[in-house]
């Protein structure tokens, strides 16, 4: 069986680790996907058994855990006692920004460009950044350390976190390729 994997183009000079795991899991039973960590929220979508899910942390919330539908990239909340963790997805303690050296301006850059036939979503800290198929961005970050997870339909999210250096200039190119498993 061949599943899809999130794979990076680049490596980051500076990395540093973060006691959040990411873990796969996996519907139980039918279940309601919501906005909300409660059963008084909005209904995002109906999941059925088998749904691969991005389990963002074990950590519960209300008895629900924060969740990324892998099949369509949509975060939310799904109850916890309906979802079996498969395995824990590794950080990716490279990184995925690369630099390119220094800048004229003391607010570092990050130039992205997202090579695929999928929207990207990156998500750095709580801020989201999405890039359509082919797209080339330059983000203008503040300096200092970035969680990040980096994600798009039916690909399963690569995540770490980034040293993000004043006078800096990076670079990035999202990509995904298949694997065997």
């Amino acid at each position: 069986m061949k599943r899809v994997i999130l794979t990076i183009f680049t490596i980051l000079l500076f990395g540093f680790t973060s006691n959040a795991q990411g873990y796969l899991g996996y519907v139980i039973k039918t279940v309601n996907f919501r906005t909300e960590a409660n059963t008084n929220c909005t209904v995002i979508a109906t999941l059925q058994q088998g749904t691969a899910l991005f389990v963002i942390s074990k950590d519960k919330n209300n008895g629900f855990y924060q969740v990324l539908d892998i099949e369509t990239n949509k975060e939310g909340f799904v109850s916890a006692n309906f979802i079996k963790l498969d395995k824990i997805l590794p950080r990716n303690e490279q990184g995925i920004f690369t630099s390119t050296g220094t800048t004229s301006t003391e607010k570092p850059v990050a130039k992205i460009y997202n090579n695929t036939s999928k929207t990207l979503t990156l998500k750095l800290n709580d801020k989201i950044h999405y890039f359509s198929p082919q797209e080339r961005k330059t983000l203008t970050l503040s300096s200092g350390s970035y969680s990040y997870r980096a994600s798009a339909p039916g690909v399963i999210p690569d995540y770490g976190t980034e040293l993000i250096a004043s006078n800096h200039e990076y670079k990035w190119s999202f990509y995904i390729s298949t694997t065997s498993n």
